[in-house]
């Protein structure tokens, strides 16, 4: 029985040498061909149990194991890093390229500041991919390689812990580099786009407008026409001191010049490809104090009155305000630092007088 067992064991060396080379195949079926059954079913039966064995080992050694939690951290500041780079790239061009637009271009074309905002992103996406790559290099040199001494392998990386990993390090990292890039905001003048919009208003489009009042139209009301450009503010500035000037407004119609309201002029415009750029505005107006139309005496006034308030929309008047606001506060500290400045040096002065018991100071 052991010799059997012993024969066994040296056919099946032989036959799993021959199956495991591709060149001895028929050294393999020449010797299965010499065996008995019982033979063969017993080789087979022990073949097959190597081959789940060895199967089971190579598994076992290509299974990565789990990342430990260094190494998460490790990936998840790997993935942070160009993401700080890129966020604060982001801001400081978005910030400063979208501010020298509203100055220039929304100046020209009277851009909104987040129209401008939005041409400056353009540019600071193009920013942040063309610096992020920089200043991962640089932090890396700054860390001393300590963020990548615990690297995954390449089966790691592609476990689910190390994905979320460096999802959470990418948010946290361009939430750090945008909230980096706010810092930008300290050097910008935020008021100087619109005190350049309201200068080009004042340079040229304060020439344009034109008052037309009528006593003749409506008998017992004052018709007043403003015509000029299409500027936020004029319509309420122009309201404000109608009633200032102490009428009541009965009625009031906005549209382009012609007549046509501003609604189908619009349509109108689309379908012709000649947008209007000239407003009319129609104020059917009456003194309170008389309850019927203004005074003919008083036309003239009333009409200087109303150009004026077309030429300063509100807007433009509550931001002078708060200039006019500032240089008062500005003067007001210069008198204080003054008036400080003289109490100090008179602290600084002891002089005794010949013959006095006590210095003066």
């Amino acid at each position: 029985m052991c010799h059997r067992a012993f024969l066994l064991s040296q056919t099946t060396r032989r036959l799993a040498a021959a199956a495991a080379s591709s060149g001895r195949h028929r050294h393999f079926n020449l010797i299965m061909t010499k065996l008995g059954q019982n033979t063969k079913q017993s080789c087979y039966r022990h073949l097959t149990t190597q081959s789940k064995k060895g199967a089971e080992t190579a598994a076992a050694e290509t299974t990565p194991e789990p990342p430990t939690a260094r190494q998460l951290v490790s990936h998840a500041i790997k993935c942070a890093i160009p993401m700080i780079g890129f966020g604060f790239m982001d801001n400081t061009i978005m910030i400063h390229a979208g501010h020298y637009i509203d100055c220039t271009l929304g100046v020209k074309f009277s851009l909104s500041t987040l129209a401008a905002a939005g041409i400056g992103q353009i540019f600071s996406g193009i920013g942040g991919v063309m610096f992020g790559d920089t200043l991962e290099a640089v932090f890396r040199e700054a860390s001393g390689g300590t963020v990548h001494k615990h690297k995954l392998s390449t089966a790691q990386k592609l476990m689910r812990s190390s994905r979320i990993a460096g999802v959470v390090g990418g948010i946290i990292g361009v939430s750090v580099g945008c909230t980096l890039g706010l810092v930008n905001l300290f050097f910008v003048d935020e008021q100087k786009a619109n005190m350049l919009k309201l200068q080009a208003l004042e340079d040229g489009q304060e020439f344009e407008f034109e008052v037309e009042i009528d006593n003749a139209i409506n008998p017992g009301l004052t018709t007043v026409f403003v015509r000029g450009p299409d500027v936020d503010g004029v319509l309420a500035s122009i309201t404000a001191q109608i009633a200032s000037y102490g009428c009541s407004i009965v009625k009031l119609d906005a549209g382009f010049r012609g007549g046509d309201s501003v609604a189908d002029t619009s349509l109108q415009n689309l379908l012709s490809q000649t947008p209007a750029t000239v407003l009319e505005d129609k104020f059917i107006i009456r003194d309170r104090a008389t309850g019927r139309a203004v005074d003919n005496d008083d036309l003239d006034d009333l009409a200087r009155v109303i150009l004026a308030a077309a030429k300063d929309p509100l807007n433009t008047h509550s931001l002078k305000g708060q200039i006019e606001s500032l240089e008062i506060e500005n003067m007001a500290l210069a008198e204080r630092v003054l008036m400080l400045q003289n109490h100090l040096e008179d602290q600084q002065i002891k002089i005794i007088k010949d013959g006095d018991d006590k210095g003066k100071e």
